[in-house]
């Protein structure tokens, strides 16, 4: 059964660490999984109830990102955070940030 720890989430996409199952998520051998959130109708400015879709046409299951694809989307999120984005989880993001390091793909000297 697989591992999932909560990184960021807006009101489009979420992020998540995935592992394979416990032992791997122990071993920090983990990468991203994303998925568009269901999509939310809205009021257009006459006042009727207009629904709306993702790009995805609606679909909302995780898709896990290819190790390298995930490792890079990492590093931005990271990029994101310093630069004031909101909507990240405080534990998730430090783990995310520990598997970039146990995996060598970003130096602890970057860490602060």
């Amino acid at each position: 059964m697989h591992v999932t720890c909560p990184v960021y989430e807006d009101t489009v996409i979420a992020v998540v660490l995935w592992a394979e199952d416990e032992q791997a998520a122990e071993k920090c051998l983990f990468t991203l999984a994303v998925r568009y959130l269901p999509p939310e109708d809205y009021r257009d400015r006459d006042g009727d109830l207009t629904q709306t879709t993702n790009c995805m046409g609606g679909e909302t299951d995780w898709f896990i990102l290819p190790y390298d694809f995930g490792v890079a989307s990492a590093k931005r999120l990271i990029e994101q955070k310093v630069g004031g984005l909101t909507g990240f989880n405080g534990d998730g993001f430090q783990k995310m940030v520990r598997w970039l390091v146990e995996m060598q793909e970003m130096p602890d000297a970057m860490c602060y």
